[in-house]
Order: structure tokens, then sequence, then C-alpha cells
């Protein structure tokens, strides 16, 4: 039996439906009068996924590393070998997809109608189809796009970062794999995997625009006729360690400035999803208000040339782990982790921004996320966000006003510690290196 509900909020005159199918999809249907509709299927596996069993089973398999991002490439091949891709743009949409750490995401937007594109993407994420052949001539394409991402100094140094502020948890490890990892992969295995979880109940389909819910409902009952029963799984997620793994890394690449990125690893992330989403708020808040462009200590650093406009810091939160990052090109790392230290050292000591400016950029991130429902693929992408993170879109706004400066100085007086604190530096190739630490 399929169930509907109706979320509303008054006071910003927005509101979608939820619908569980009878097949146990997932299915939230945000009506939007906008130019173009957007709409993604998502399955819960990701990245973090690397070792599970099915029930029955005595014991966790480990799955090569990159299989979660490898399937997704996978799905997109199909028995009549006609690109999907292709299919997509017969009927004027335009497709895509990725995984992240906890989702694999498949996805479409187009100006017309719906429908025609709703029903390629039912049929095909529904459809796997895995051959010897097929397989092995993905292992090459995405081995290139492994080796782009190391070639790309922000990816590198992004995980460098986390293979030093994590010691087992599995976000220290590419999305994508590596290219001895993907040589393990065989059609047997994303089989297994999809088997595992590509089932509706672990599935959440996201619609946004001007569509009809009764029609998105009909072509989810043509796609899903049989109603089987869901796979019961045990996962292994272990949950972040209080400890760093080491405090800094240094490498070489074919770049004109060094660049560095900082972490700090938080160790009091609350277990409920609301707190968990208000730490969040109140962290990016944070990072705005002592080190966004506005702040004396960015304009410091940017009027001595230490940093540039491409310095940024931001807070980060997924599956039993949160991090705060700063990064920047920068002529002199150890000037810039020393500045960055200091001030650190002024937050833990008590330097609070003024009221005036804490209003200010709460107002900012609070028209932030305002504007964001005047784009179809910012509320399918922040409605998809908030059912996994476990709340409810409409949430965040009361959240965000309610918090208070007092709360956010408690907060930002614990967080700054230097024993979670690592740093990774990548140098010109004729740069110097030091010895890791």
């Amino acid at each position: 039996m399929t169930e509907r509900t109706t979320v509303k909020n008054d006071f910003l005159k927005e509101k979608y439906e939820k619908i569980v199918h009878k097949s146990g999809l997932s299915i939230y249907v945000f009506p939007k009068k906008l130019s173009t509709a957007y709409a993604a299927l998502s399955v819960r596996f990701g990245s973090l996924d690397g070792a599970f069993r099915f029930e029955e089973e005595p014991e966790l398999i480990t799955m090569p590393d990159g299989i979660a991002h490898f399937l997704e490439h996978k799905m997109f091949e199909s028995e009549d070998h006609i690109d999907t891709f292709d299919k997509f743009a017969a009927v004027g949409a335009s497709a895509n997809a990725y995984t992240s750490n906890e989702v694999t995401s498949y996805l479409f937007s187009t100006p017309d109608d719906i429908a025609p594109a709703l029903r390629i993407l039912m049929n095909y994420v529904f459809s796997p189809y895995f051959t010897e052949k097929n397989v092995e001539k993905e292992k090459g394409i995405i081995a290139q796009e492994i080796k782009m991402y190391d070639d790309s100094p922000g990816s590198r140094l992004y995980y460098a970062v986390m293979e030093l502020l994590y010691i087992d948890h599995a976000i220290r490890k590419n999305i994508c794999g590596t290219c001895e990892t993907i040589r393990d992969i065989t059609p047997e295995l994303l089989m297994r995997c999809y088997r595992a979880f590509y089932h509706p109940s672990n599935m959440i389909l996201t619609v946004c625009g001007d569509v009809d819910t009764d029609t998105v409902l009909s072509i989810v009952d043509e796609a899903l006729t049989d109603v089987s029963t869901p796979p019961r799984i045990i996962r292994d997620l272990p949950l972040a360690e209080t400890e760093i793994f080491a405090k800094s890394k240094e490498f070489h690449m074919d770049i004109a400035r060094p660049k560095v990125c900082i972490g700090i690893k938080d160790t009091e992330l609350p277990q409920a999803p609301r707190d968990r989403e208000r730490r969040a708020l109140i962290m990016n808040l944070i990072c705005d208000l002592y080190f966004g462009e506005s702040t004396p200590f960015f304009e410091r650093l940017y009027e001595s040339g230490l940093i540039s406009h491409d310095f940024s810091a931001c807070y980060e939160t997924t599956a039993g782990c949160g991090h705060m990052l700063f990064t920047a090109a920068t002529d002199d790392p150890e000037a810039l982790r020393a500045e960055l230290l200091a001030e650190l050292a002024r937050i833990t000591d008590g330097k609070a921004p003024s009221q005036e400016d804490f209003e200010r950029i709460r107002r900012v991130h609070y028209a932030e996320y305002i504007k964001d429902f005047d784009n179809t693929e910012e509320i399918a992408t922040a409605l998809l966000d908030s059912i996994v993170d476990g709340v409810e879109l409409f949430e965040t706004a009361n959240a965000l006003t309610s918090i208070e400066l007092s709360e956010l100085l408690t907060v930002a007086g614990r967080f700054f510690s230097e024993d979670r604190l690592a740093y990774a530096t990548v140098y010109p190739m004729n740069g110097r290196i030091t010895t890791n630490a």
C-alpha cells in the first residue's frame, strides 16, 4: 500500500509530498513552477560501504575500494547497447550521476515534460547489465578518471588531510578507489552490491519542478511491479576515532605556488541527527565569522600577500565524522600555518565577534538558504541531503534562527585544539621537503 504525506512550511510558503511506495521506494515530490524540472534516484550506497554481508552469511566481505563508483558507471550500460545519455538527450533531458561517501545518485534535468525522462531513469537504474567484457573495458575508463584526480592538487591535498585526521575510517579512501583496487572488481562483485543495496526500500526518488505527483506515481508503478522482500544486510560503518593518525604530510606536484590544507577533527559530533545538523550550522557560521573575506584575519593576511581570494574555510560532516578545513595557495605555508594557529588560540581564549557581525553573518546564511528555493536542482539536492542526514528540510530555517552568539562561542572555544589538527602541503617540483611528522 502506498502512503502519502504532505509536509508544509507556512512561513516559507513551500511544501512537498512524501510518498512511501508499495515497493518500499521513498518518493519526495516538491512542486515548483520553474523553467526546469529536476529528478534524482539515489541509493543509500556510497564509498563508505566497503564491507557488508547478507544476514544469512557468517562473515563480512570487504569490497574493493571504489566499487560503489564503479557500479555507478556500469548502470549506464544497457543490454540494447544504446547509449543511455543519448536516450535522455532524445527527450530533451540532460543526465548525470555521482557517488559520494553515503549515496550514489542518478539524475537528470529537463525544461520539457518530465515523464519521458523519468521513465528512462526508472528503467535503466533497475536494469543492471554486467558482462566480463564491459567491466574490463570500464576499468580503463575509470583508471583515467583516477589519474585525473591524482593530477589535481586540490584532490591530493584533501585526501592527504583525510589520511592524517583519520586512522581507520573509510573517509580516508578516494571515492573512485585506486588503479590497483579496481582491477579486482568483477561482474559477480558488482551484482552482489546491486542485490544488496539497489532495492527500492534502500532508495530515494526526489523530484522538483512543475510536476504532478500522480504522474510521478504512475511512472513508478509502471517500473516497479514486483514488490519483493528487501534483503537484510549488515554493514561495517565504524565511528571516527578521537585521535588523529599523523600530524603532517608534504609532497611535490607540477604547480606554480605551494598549496596547503589544514584540517581540525571534530571529536564532539552529536549522534542525534538534529543536534548534528545544528552543530554543522554553527560550525559554518564560525568559518565565516572568524575567517571569511570580511574578517580582520582575512584582510590582514590578504593585504600582506600571504593568501589570495582562493582561501577557504569550511566544515564537513558525514557518516560519523566531522572536520573543519582551511585551504589556500601561499608562498609561505609555514607562516600561514603559524598565523592560523595564533588565531585559533585567540578564539580558544575567548576572542568573540560582535553581536552585530554575528547577526549579519547569520542573516547571510539564512538568505542563502531561502535563495536555494528558487532553483529545482538546489531544492532536490538539499531535500536528499536532509533525508540522508535524518532531518526535515524546513527545520533548517528554525535551527538557524535559534542559534545564539553565546552558543557559538561555547562551541568555538571547545573545538580548536592543536592535538586534533593536521596539515598537508604540496610544493612545486623545485620546492623543499621536510621530514614528515
